[in-house]
């Protein structure tokens, strides 16, 4: 028998991921079944199994590709110059993550599962810790960049900063998902205006 690559291996495990958000996008988190990705994906149940062990490993695969893509791009930012200011960096990351995502709804459940089941806490905050850290890297090296602070100033204040950036994308995702009345734009550019700077 051939042995399976691991670029195979991880191009499968996408593929499977990527299914399952057309499930969640359409059932919802909650309602949608291992048995409803499988046949979405159009692989058999030992193919996903023997990829996944549950919905709750390729929920974390999802999430974990569409941060690994964003903290790529935010860190491509870094080597401009002069670096765009913080606000600036947070419209193309929420951008990014909807086109992987397709719609904040997904998003929103999840945060709404996570409430309730511990094992989705822990995915979606190890997720937020990520994003964190994202914006946390970016503000200190903007920080020592446009004042001239010392690296452990400038990380000082990033620490404080990057919780409000999170909130702030956190708000822009869940008003999006709920409210037909809002003003995305205006939104990404109040943010680019009144985030810390």
């Amino acid at each position: 028998m051939p042995k399976v690559s691991d670029e195979y291996r991880q191009a499968k495990r996408r593929e499977i991921a990527r299914a399952a958000l057309r499930v969640f996008e359409r059932k919802g988190f909650h309602a949608a079944s291992m048995a409803d990705i499988i046949h979405e994906s159009g692989a058999s149940a030992g193919a996903i199994y023997g990829s996944f062990k549950s919905k709750n490993e390729i929920v974390l695969e999802v999430a974990n590709t569409l941060v690994d893509e964003k903290i790529a791009d935010a860190q491509a930012f870094l080597t401009l110059d002069p670096m765009p200011a913080p606000g600036e960096i947070v419209g193309p990351f929420l951008r990014g993550m909807l086109r992987g995502v397709g719609k904040p709804d997904v998003l929103v459940q999840l945060w709404g599962e996570a409430v309730t089941d511990d094992d989705v806490r822990v995915i979606t905050v190890k997720i937020m810790h990520r994003i964190t850290g994202m914006y946390e890297d970016y503000l200190a090296a903007w920080h020592a960049e446009q004042h001239g602070l010392s690296p452990a100033d400038a990380a000082a204040i990033a620490h404080r900063q990057a919780p409000l950036f999170v909130g702030a994308s956190q708000g822009y995702l869940l008003q999006l998902a709920l409210r037909s009345d809002f003003d995305d734009e205006a939104y990404l550019t109040g943010l680019a205006e009144f985030l810390p700077r």
